[in-house]
Protein backbone atom coordinates (compact mmCIF):
# COMPACT_ATOMS: atom_id res chain seq x y z
CA UNK A 1 0.00 0.00 0.00
CA UNK A 2 1.16 3.21 -0.86
CA UNK A 3 0.10 6.23 0.98
CA UNK A 4 1.01 9.92 -0.40
CA UNK A 5 3.32 11.42 1.72
CA UNK A 6 1.88 14.96 2.91
CA UNK A 7 -0.56 12.88 4.02
CA UNK A 8 0.40 10.65 5.85
CA UNK A 9 3.13 13.10 7.49
CA UNK A 10 0.02 15.44 8.32
CA UNK A 11 -2.42 13.04 9.65
CA UNK A 12 0.33 10.78 11.86
CA UNK A 13 2.03 14.57 13.03
CA UNK A 14 -1.35 15.55 14.30
CA UNK A 15 -2.82 12.65 15.51
CA UNK A 16 0.82 11.39 17.85
CA UNK A 17 0.67 15.68 18.91
CA UNK A 18 -3.04 15.31 20.09
CA UNK A 19 -2.44 11.69 21.24
CA UNK A 20 0.48 13.15 23.47
CA UNK A 21 -1.43 15.56 24.53
CA UNK A 22 -4.79 14.11 25.66
CA UNK A 23 -2.43 11.09 26.99
CA UNK A 24 -1.25 14.15 29.54
CA UNK A 25 -4.77 14.87 30.20
CA UNK A 26 -5.28 11.43 31.50
CA UNK A 27 -2.06 12.14 33.66
CA UNK A 28 -3.90 15.06 34.97
CA UNK A 29 -6.92 12.54 35.94
CA UNK A 30 -4.93 10.73 38.12
CA UNK A 31 -2.76 12.92 39.63
CA UNK A 32 -5.94 14.44 41.26
CA UNK A 33 -7.41 10.93 41.73
CA UNK A 34 -4.19 9.75 43.90
CA UNK A 35 -3.98 13.67 45.40
CA UNK A 36 -8.07 13.21 46.47
CA UNK A 37 -10.92 10.56 45.72
CA UNK A 38 -12.76 9.64 43.11
CA UNK A 39 -15.58 12.29 44.01
CA UNK A 40 -13.06 15.22 43.76
CA UNK A 41 -12.42 13.42 40.18
CA UNK A 42 -16.07 13.81 39.66
CA UNK A 43 -16.42 17.40 39.89
CA UNK A 44 -13.13 17.80 38.12
CA UNK A 45 -14.28 15.51 35.06
CA UNK A 46 -17.66 17.05 34.96
CA UNK A 47 -15.79 20.98 35.16
CA UNK A 48 -13.80 19.71 32.02
CA UNK A 49 -17.07 18.42 30.13
CA UNK A 50 -18.95 21.80 31.16
CA UNK A 51 -16.13 24.03 29.36
CA UNK A 52 -15.92 21.98 26.09
CA UNK A 53 -19.13 22.35 26.16
CA UNK A 54 -19.92 26.19 26.28
CA UNK A 55 -16.47 26.33 24.32
CA UNK A 56 -18.06 24.78 21.82
CA UNK A 57 -21.28 26.68 21.84
CA UNK A 58 -19.88 29.81 21.86
CA UNK A 59 -17.68 28.94 19.07
CA UNK A 60 -20.24 28.65 16.96
CA UNK A 61 -19.18 26.28 14.39
CA UNK A 62 -16.81 28.98 13.51
CA UNK A 63 -13.62 26.07 14.06
CA UNK A 64 -15.67 23.39 12.09
CA UNK A 65 -16.60 26.31 9.11
CA UNK A 66 -12.66 27.33 8.37
CA UNK A 67 -12.09 23.41 7.51
CA UNK A 68 -13.78 23.79 4.41
CA UNK A 69 -13.78 27.52 3.76
CA UNK A 70 -9.89 27.54 3.83
CA UNK A 71 -9.95 24.57 1.27
CA UNK A 72 -11.96 26.26 -0.92
CA UNK A 73 -9.93 29.75 -0.75
CA UNK A 74 -7.11 30.97 -2.47
CA UNK A 75 -4.22 31.42 0.30
CA UNK A 76 -3.70 35.32 -0.16
CA UNK A 77 -7.62 35.78 0.90
CA UNK A 78 -6.78 33.18 4.64
CA UNK A 79 -5.53 36.78 6.40
CA UNK A 80 -8.95 38.29 6.01
CA UNK A 81 -10.83 35.66 6.97
CA UNK A 82 -8.57 34.82 10.03
CA UNK A 83 -9.25 38.97 11.45
CA UNK A 84 -12.93 37.78 11.00
CA UNK A 85 -12.53 35.32 12.83
CA UNK A 86 -10.49 37.29 15.76
CA UNK A 87 -12.86 39.85 15.73
CA UNK A 88 -15.66 37.72 16.29
CA UNK A 89 -14.56 35.64 19.36
CA UNK A 90 -13.44 38.54 20.75
CA UNK A 91 -16.43 40.79 20.60
CA UNK A 92 -18.56 37.69 21.72
CA UNK A 93 -16.49 36.33 24.56
CA UNK A 94 -17.88 39.09 27.64
CA UNK A 95 -21.49 38.18 26.66
CA UNK A 96 -21.04 34.17 26.64
CA UNK A 97 -18.40 34.42 29.77
CA UNK A 98 -21.67 36.30 31.60
CA UNK A 99 -24.67 33.90 30.16
CA UNK A 100 -22.12 30.91 31.45
CA UNK A 101 -21.59 32.27 34.96
CA UNK A 102 -25.26 33.01 35.23
CA UNK A 103 -26.35 29.34 33.55
CA UNK A 104 -23.68 27.79 36.37
CA UNK A 105 -24.96 30.19 39.55
CA UNK A 106 -28.26 28.91 38.74
CA UNK A 107 -28.51 25.52 38.02
CA UNK A 108 -25.32 23.54 39.98
CA UNK A 109 -25.40 22.51 43.88
CA UNK A 110 -22.84 24.29 45.71
CA UNK A 111 -20.71 21.32 45.45
CA UNK A 112 -19.80 21.54 42.08
CA UNK A 113 -20.59 25.39 41.39
CA UNK A 114 -16.77 26.72 42.26
CA UNK A 115 -15.50 24.44 39.72
CA UNK A 116 -17.46 24.47 36.98
CA UNK A 117 -16.98 28.51 37.01
CA UNK A 118 -13.58 27.69 37.05
CA UNK A 119 -13.71 26.38 34.01
CA UNK A 120 -14.42 29.67 32.06
CA UNK A 121 -10.72 31.24 31.68
CA UNK A 122 -10.31 27.92 29.93
CA UNK A 123 -13.35 27.38 27.70
CA UNK A 124 -12.55 30.71 26.48
CA UNK A 125 -8.77 30.50 25.58
CA UNK A 126 -9.57 26.98 23.85
CA UNK A 127 -11.54 29.02 21.53
CA UNK A 128 -9.29 30.28 19.72
CA UNK A 129 -6.62 27.84 20.43
CA UNK A 130 -9.28 25.75 18.23
CA UNK A 131 -9.83 28.06 15.05
CA UNK A 132 -5.92 28.37 15.10
CA UNK A 133 -5.72 24.94 14.96
CA UNK A 134 -7.98 24.63 11.65
CA UNK A 135 -5.62 27.22 9.77
CA UNK A 136 -2.41 25.22 10.55
CA UNK A 137 -4.58 22.13 9.47
CA UNK A 138 -5.80 22.82 5.96
CA UNK A 139 -2.42 24.36 5.18
CA UNK A 140 -0.71 21.14 6.09
CA UNK A 141 1.70 22.63 8.51
CA UNK A 142 0.99 20.62 11.64
CA UNK A 143 4.47 20.80 12.74
CA UNK A 144 3.83 24.11 15.26
CA UNK A 145 0.47 22.80 15.98
CA UNK A 146 1.39 19.61 17.20
CA UNK A 147 4.51 21.60 19.20
CA UNK A 148 1.51 23.84 20.52
CA UNK A 149 -0.49 20.95 21.79
CA UNK A 150 1.82 19.10 23.82
CA UNK A 151 3.53 22.11 25.30
CA UNK A 152 -0.17 23.32 26.06
CA UNK A 153 -1.36 19.99 27.93
CA UNK A 154 2.33 19.67 29.52
CA UNK A 155 2.05 22.82 31.45
CA UNK A 156 -1.50 22.59 32.12
CA UNK A 157 -0.20 19.44 33.85
CA UNK A 158 2.35 21.04 35.79
CA UNK A 159 0.27 23.56 36.73
CA UNK A 160 -2.78 20.95 38.02
CA UNK A 161 -0.50 19.28 39.83
CA UNK A 162 0.83 22.13 41.60
CA UNK A 163 -2.79 22.81 41.99
CA UNK A 164 -3.74 19.84 43.79
CA UNK A 165 -0.69 19.66 46.02
CA UNK A 166 -1.62 22.74 47.55
CA UNK A 167 -5.23 21.69 47.84
CA UNK A 168 -7.78 19.40 46.95
CA UNK A 169 -9.83 22.00 45.52
CA UNK A 170 -11.08 20.76 41.84
CA UNK A 171 -11.96 24.70 41.33
CA UNK A 172 -8.13 25.13 41.44
CA UNK A 173 -7.49 22.14 39.89
CA UNK A 174 -10.03 23.20 36.62
CA UNK A 175 -8.13 26.52 36.93
CA UNK A 176 -4.93 25.16 36.83
CA UNK A 177 -6.05 24.39 32.74
CA UNK A 178 -6.26 27.74 31.89
CA UNK A 179 -2.29 28.50 32.14
CA UNK A 180 -1.83 25.89 29.65
CA UNK A 181 -4.20 26.95 27.20
CA UNK A 182 -2.60 30.34 27.25
CA UNK A 183 0.91 29.05 26.50
CA UNK A 184 -0.47 27.02 23.93
CA UNK A 185 -2.30 30.33 22.26
CA UNK A 186 0.77 31.90 22.37
CA UNK A 187 2.40 29.49 20.40
CA UNK A 188 0.07 29.31 18.15
CA UNK A 189 -0.24 33.37 17.22
CA UNK A 190 3.60 32.91 16.36
CA UNK A 191 2.74 30.56 14.18
CA UNK A 192 0.17 32.55 12.56
CA UNK A 193 2.49 34.72 12.00
CA UNK A 194 4.74 33.26 10.17
CA UNK A 195 2.58 32.29 8.09
CA UNK A 196 1.12 35.23 7.31
CA UNK A 197 -2.45 34.45 8.59
CA UNK A 198 -1.69 37.43 11.20
CA UNK A 199 -2.41 40.37 10.56
CA UNK A 200 -5.02 40.23 7.98
CA UNK A 201 -8.37 43.13 7.93
CA UNK A 202 -11.84 42.11 9.05
CA UNK A 203 -14.40 42.65 6.17
CA UNK A 204 -17.50 40.44 7.88
CA UNK A 205 -19.37 41.15 10.91
CA UNK A 206 -19.80 39.06 13.61
CA UNK A 207 -22.99 38.54 12.92
CA UNK A 208 -22.95 37.69 9.18
CA UNK A 209 -19.98 35.30 10.00
CA UNK A 210 -21.72 33.38 12.74
CA UNK A 211 -24.82 33.16 9.86
CA UNK A 212 -22.22 31.88 7.38
CA UNK A 213 -20.84 29.25 10.23
CA UNK A 214 -24.21 28.43 11.03
CA UNK A 215 -24.66 24.79 10.26
CA UNK A 216 -21.36 23.82 11.67
CA UNK A 217 -22.22 25.22 14.98
CA UNK A 218 -25.00 22.70 14.74
CA UNK A 219 -22.89 20.05 13.87
CA UNK A 220 -20.16 21.14 16.52
CA UNK A 221 -22.69 21.15 19.16
CA UNK A 222 -24.81 18.27 18.26
CA UNK A 223 -21.49 16.36 17.82
CA UNK A 224 -20.59 17.24 21.41
CA UNK A 225 -23.66 17.02 22.78
CA UNK A 226 -24.12 13.16 22.00
CA UNK A 227 -20.27 12.65 23.04
CA UNK A 228 -20.14 13.15 26.46
CA UNK A 229 -23.80 13.79 27.38
CA UNK A 230 -23.13 10.64 29.21
CA UNK A 231 -21.13 12.02 31.60
CA UNK A 232 -23.85 15.09 32.24
CA UNK A 233 -26.42 12.61 32.51
CA UNK A 234 -24.08 10.51 35.01
CA UNK A 235 -23.66 13.28 36.93
CA UNK A 236 -27.77 14.07 37.21
CA UNK A 237 -28.78 10.38 37.70
CA UNK A 238 -25.90 8.97 39.99
CA UNK A 239 -23.09 9.80 42.86
CA UNK A 240 -20.32 12.02 42.31
CA UNK A 241 -18.45 8.93 43.16
CA UNK A 242 -19.72 6.86 40.36
CA UNK A 243 -19.19 10.06 38.55
CA UNK A 244 -15.43 9.77 39.56
CA UNK A 245 -15.20 6.52 38.63
CA UNK A 246 -16.41 6.90 35.54
CA UNK A 247 -13.73 9.86 34.65
CA UNK A 248 -10.45 7.52 33.69
CA UNK A 249 -12.49 5.01 30.80
CA UNK A 250 -13.75 8.90 29.59
CA UNK A 251 -10.51 10.38 29.79
CA UNK A 252 -8.99 7.40 28.07
CA UNK A 253 -11.65 7.19 25.19
CA UNK A 254 -11.11 10.95 24.86
CA UNK A 255 -7.65 10.76 24.25
CA UNK A 256 -8.24 7.51 22.02
CA UNK A 257 -10.80 9.10 19.60
CA UNK A 258 -8.54 12.32 18.78
CA UNK A 259 -6.98 9.77 15.99
CA UNK A 260 -10.56 9.73 14.02
CA UNK A 261 -10.93 13.78 15.11
CA UNK A 262 -7.24 14.72 13.58
CA UNK A 263 -7.74 12.57 9.83
CA UNK A 264 -11.44 13.82 9.94
CA UNK A 265 -9.61 17.53 10.06
CA UNK A 266 -6.33 16.73 8.09
CA UNK A 267 -9.13 14.84 5.08
CA UNK A 268 -11.72 17.53 5.19
CA UNK A 269 -9.93 20.23 3.60
CA UNK A 270 -8.34 17.95 0.63
CA UNK A 271 -12.16 16.40 0.23
CA UNK A 272 -13.59 19.62 0.11
CA UNK A 273 -11.35 20.50 -2.97
CA UNK A 274 -12.07 18.00 -4.95
CA UNK A 275 -15.31 15.64 -2.92
CA UNK A 276 -15.94 13.31 -6.12
CA UNK A 277 -11.98 12.55 -6.37
CA UNK A 278 -11.28 8.78 -7.04
CA UNK A 279 -8.18 9.36 -5.44
CA UNK A 280 -8.71 10.71 -2.31
CA UNK A 281 -11.35 8.43 -1.97
CA UNK A 282 -9.09 5.98 -2.02
CA UNK A 283 -6.42 6.92 0.19
CA UNK A 284 -9.15 7.88 2.53
CA UNK A 285 -10.42 4.14 2.37
CA UNK A 286 -6.84 2.97 2.68
CA UNK A 287 -6.39 5.05 5.88
CA UNK A 288 -9.37 3.52 7.34
CA UNK A 289 -7.99 -0.58 6.96
CA UNK A 290 -5.06 0.60 8.81
CA UNK A 291 -6.85 2.18 11.68
CA UNK A 292 -9.93 0.41 12.36
CA UNK A 293 -7.74 -3.24 13.02
CA UNK A 294 -5.70 -0.92 15.06
CA UNK A 295 -8.57 0.76 17.23
CA UNK A 296 -10.04 -3.81 17.60
CA UNK A 297 -6.89 -4.55 18.99
CA UNK A 298 -7.03 -1.42 21.15
CA UNK A 299 -10.68 -2.80 22.85
CA UNK A 300 -9.42 -6.14 23.10
CA UNK A 301 -6.27 -4.51 25.03
CA UNK A 302 -8.76 -3.19 27.59
CA UNK A 303 -10.64 -6.01 27.84
CA UNK A 304 -8.04 -8.34 28.45
CA UNK A 305 -5.99 -5.64 31.20
CA UNK A 306 -8.12 -2.80 31.96
CA UNK A 307 -8.91 -3.97 35.13
CA UNK A 308 -5.52 -4.16 36.73
CA UNK A 309 -4.02 -1.15 34.57
CA UNK A 310 -6.67 1.26 36.45
CA UNK A 311 -6.11 -0.33 39.73
CA UNK A 312 -2.59 0.65 39.42
CA UNK A 313 -2.92 4.11 38.30
CA UNK A 314 -5.67 5.55 39.98
CA UNK A 315 -6.61 2.86 42.70
CA UNK A 316 -8.14 0.36 43.82
CA UNK A 317 -11.65 1.32 43.46
CA UNK A 318 -11.02 2.35 39.94
CA UNK A 319 -10.83 -1.36 38.79
CA UNK A 320 -14.48 -1.88 38.66
CA UNK A 321 -14.40 0.19 35.45
CA UNK A 322 -12.97 -2.05 33.46
CA UNK A 323 -16.15 -3.21 31.23
CA UNK A 324 -16.64 1.12 30.48
CA UNK A 325 -13.33 1.39 29.28
CA UNK A 326 -13.61 -1.61 26.91
CA UNK A 327 -16.65 -0.07 25.74
CA UNK A 328 -16.02 3.20 25.38
CA UNK A 329 -12.09 1.81 23.43
CA UNK A 330 -15.07 0.26 20.96
CA UNK A 331 -16.35 3.66 19.84
CA UNK A 332 -12.63 4.36 18.37
CA UNK A 333 -12.75 2.16 15.54
CA UNK A 334 -16.67 3.24 14.58
CA UNK A 335 -15.63 6.80 15.24
CA UNK A 336 -12.87 6.40 12.72
CA UNK A 337 -15.42 5.23 10.22
CA UNK A 338 -18.17 7.75 10.95
CA UNK A 339 -15.46 10.63 10.75
CA UNK A 340 -14.60 10.02 7.39
CA UNK A 341 -18.27 9.02 6.36
CA UNK A 342 -19.48 12.31 7.94
CA UNK A 343 -16.69 14.33 5.86
CA UNK A 344 -18.19 12.72 2.76
CA UNK A 345 -21.19 14.52 3.16
CA UNK A 346 -19.55 17.97 4.23
CA UNK A 347 -17.48 18.12 1.25
CA UNK A 348 -20.27 17.32 -0.83
CA UNK A 349 -22.00 20.78 0.53
CA UNK A 350 -24.56 18.27 2.49
CA UNK A 351 -24.01 19.19 6.21
CA UNK A 352 -27.69 19.68 6.89
CA UNK A 353 -27.57 16.07 6.12
CA UNK A 354 -24.76 15.07 8.77
CA UNK A 355 -26.48 17.44 11.29
CA UNK A 356 -29.52 15.34 11.23
CA UNK A 357 -27.85 12.28 11.69
CA UNK A 358 -26.12 13.92 14.65
CA UNK A 359 -29.32 15.16 15.64
CA UNK A 360 -30.62 11.52 15.77
CA UNK A 361 -27.49 10.19 17.55
CA UNK A 362 -28.16 12.73 20.06
CA UNK A 363 -31.87 11.86 20.84
CA UNK A 364 -30.40 8.10 21.27
CA UNK A 365 -28.10 9.19 23.59
CA UNK A 366 -31.01 11.06 25.86
CA UNK A 367 -33.08 8.56 25.05
CA UNK A 368 -31.49 5.54 25.63
CA UNK A 369 -28.71 7.00 28.10
CA UNK A 370 -31.51 7.90 31.28
CA UNK A 371 -32.40 4.03 31.78
CA UNK A 372 -29.22 3.20 30.92
CA UNK A 373 -27.97 4.72 33.74
CA UNK A 374 -30.60 3.81 35.86
CA UNK A 375 -30.07 0.20 35.16
CA UNK A 376 -26.42 -0.40 35.16
CA UNK A 377 -24.53 3.32 36.04
CA UNK A 378 -21.51 4.24 34.44
CA UNK A 379 -21.33 1.05 32.50
CA UNK A 380 -24.92 1.63 31.08
CA UNK A 381 -23.67 5.47 30.05
CA UNK A 382 -20.64 3.64 28.08
CA UNK A 383 -22.98 1.28 26.68
CA UNK A 384 -25.15 3.79 25.50
CA UNK A 385 -22.07 5.93 23.94
CA UNK A 386 -21.02 2.64 21.69
CA UNK A 387 -24.28 2.35 20.61
CA UNK A 388 -24.53 6.40 19.38
CA UNK A 389 -21.48 5.97 17.51
CA UNK A 390 -23.12 3.37 16.04
CA UNK A 391 -25.95 5.25 15.09
CA UNK A 392 -24.33 7.98 13.80
CA UNK A 393 -22.27 5.63 11.63
CA UNK A 394 -25.19 3.72 10.18
CA UNK A 395 -27.22 7.53 9.54
CA UNK A 396 -23.76 8.39 7.66
CA UNK A 397 -23.82 5.16 5.54
CA UNK A 398 -28.31 5.43 4.70
CA UNK A 399 -27.21 8.92 3.57
CA UNK A 400 -24.76 8.55 1.30
CA UNK A 401 -25.52 5.42 -0.27
CA UNK A 402 -23.60 2.59 -1.59
CA UNK A 403 -21.92 4.31 -4.14
CA UNK A 404 -20.27 6.97 -1.71
CA UNK A 405 -19.87 4.96 1.46
CA UNK A 406 -16.59 4.66 2.76
CA UNK A 407 -15.32 1.45 4.34
CA UNK A 408 -12.14 0.03 4.94
CA UNK A 409 -10.54 -0.96 2.02
CA UNK A 410 -6.69 -1.92 1.15
CA UNK A 411 -7.06 -1.46 -2.64
CA UNK A 412 -4.75 0.03 -4.86
CA UNK A 413 -6.68 1.25 -7.89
Amino acid sequence: MRLRAPLVRATAGLAVARLVSGALLVVATIVVARAADASTLGVFGLALTAGVYASVVADCGISQYLLPALGRRPRAEWPELWADVVRFELRTALPFAVAYAFAVGILMPDGQRLALLAAAPWWLLIRFNGAARSVFTVAERVAHEAIACIVEAAVALVAVTVAVLLTDSPALATLALSVGAAGGLMLRVHGLRRLGIAGGRAVRGARDLAHAALPFAGFTILTTLYLRIDVVLLSLLASQRALGLYQPPVRFATALIILPDALASILLGRAARSPEGRDVKRRQEQLLAVGVPIGLALVALCAVAGKPVLGALYGPEFREAWLALTLLAATVPVALVAAVNGNALTARGRQRDRVICLAAASVVAVAAGVPAIALWGFNGAAAVSLLNELVLAAGYALALGRRSLLLPRLRTA
